[in-house]
């Protein structure tokens, strides 16, 4: 007998999320119906939304004009689930679920809940990957787009803010490339990670309360920054950090507020760049070839497998499903205590 309900962790509102049960439709016959092993958020994304600074809480993007627009009566944003990669077991697998069979170790993109019923054709079979790398593939992906659309060659220099999942696999996809790699943050443990994947210099944003001059007065600035963090503040610290006609990738999703590009942005040339190879948006990275969101994920499991990159040490802390709500607050109210937060479904 199929499961006829899930139960799957919605955000009611801003800073309002709580686990519910919601019905399933009957799985048909290209479908699977997936047990949950493990599960992840979708950290920056994910806590716009919790904060309610996305927006599209209050406006609507326009895929044909690719513009955001004010509509008269536009899909309300919340309720909504949280999540972003899950692996589980196959339960069940249709008739028409190619070769997917009951006890399969699968990985894709679903929200976090106990069981999904889901088209055979978006999971795939785990293989080779742990489910650590398997759920890590979304952020290595974004980090692999953030250095192919800053073109970050061997020998450059490049800082890295936001050293959370995107910007740690930045680091180590800097470090392989042969550049030298500086990184910043006012968390501990996330500057220990980045030295251990490969940065040569790790700057402590909570101490050094002017980490662009200190990284200017050492070595005359960055030749690319790669912003990770959403955080305006620290997008205004990486574009002073950054030499005169350098670049600067921006990774992270802002919220509404304020930047002054008067004053280093104007006054040394510099290039401001946003990386999004989302499915959702359609976004190929820059370059001679196109690469959309399948392409930069199917190079990040490679990686992953050939030992390119690691997520070692990144999925922490560790906590059981049912403390998912407590999982949210954690991500949204003490980012010190969380890198990237694996939830287990016993």
């Amino acid at each position: 007998m199929h499961p006829s309900s899930q139960r799957v962790l919605m955000l009611e509102a801003p800073r309002r999320a709580r686990l519910a049960d919601r019905p399933l439709a009957p799985p048909g016959p290209g479908d699977v119906v997936v047990r949950s092993r493990y599960s992840t958020f979708k950290h920056g994304t994910e806590m716009m939304a919790y904060r309610g600074e996305t927006p599209h809480a209050s406006r609507v993007f326009n895929p044909s004009l690719r513009l955001f627009e004010t509509v008269p009566a536009p899909q309300p944003f919340y309720p909504r689930p949280l999540g972003s990669m899950m692996v589980g077991a196959v339960e069940w697998a249709g008739e028409q679920a190619g070769d997917l069979q009951p006890g399969d170790q699968v990985f894709g993109f679903a929200p976090i809940a106990d069981v999904h019923v889901v088209l055979a054709t978006n999971v795939q079979r785990l293989g080779a990957l742990t489910p650590e790398q398997a759920l890590c593939i979304d952020p290595a992906s974004f980090a692999l787009g953030g250095v192919l659309d800053g073109e970050v060659r061997k020998a450059e220099t490049v800082l890295i803010t936001g050293l959370g999942a995107i910007g740690l696999f930045t680091v180590q996809y800097c470090a392989a490339l042969g550049a030298r790699v500086a990184a910043a943050s006012g968390f501990e443990e996330r500057r220990r990670l980045a030295q251990s994947f490969g940065a040569s210099a790790v700057h402590d944003t909570s101490a050094d309360g002017d980490v662009a001059r200190t990284i200017k007065e050492r070595i005359g600035g960055v030749d690319a920054a790669i912003e990770c963090s959403g955080n305006l503040q620290t997008l205004a610290m990486a574009i002073r950090a950054t030499r005169q006609c350098g670049r600067i990738v921006c990774v992270g999703f802002y919220g509404p507020g304020s930047l002054n590009l008067g004053e280093e942005f104007y006054h040394n040339r510099l290039t401001l760049l946003a990386s999004l190879p989302a499915l959702t948006w359609n976004n190929p990275v820059r370059g001679s070839k196109p690469l959309y969101a399948k392409d930069l994920q199917a190079m990040a499991a490679h990686d992953f497998a050939a030992g390119k990159i690691t997520p070692r040490g990144m999925l922490s802390p560790t906590l059981a499903f049912r403390d998912a709500v407590e999982a949210v607050r954690l991500i949204g109210e003490e980012p010190q205590r969380v890198v990237k937060v694996l939830l287990t479904h016993d």
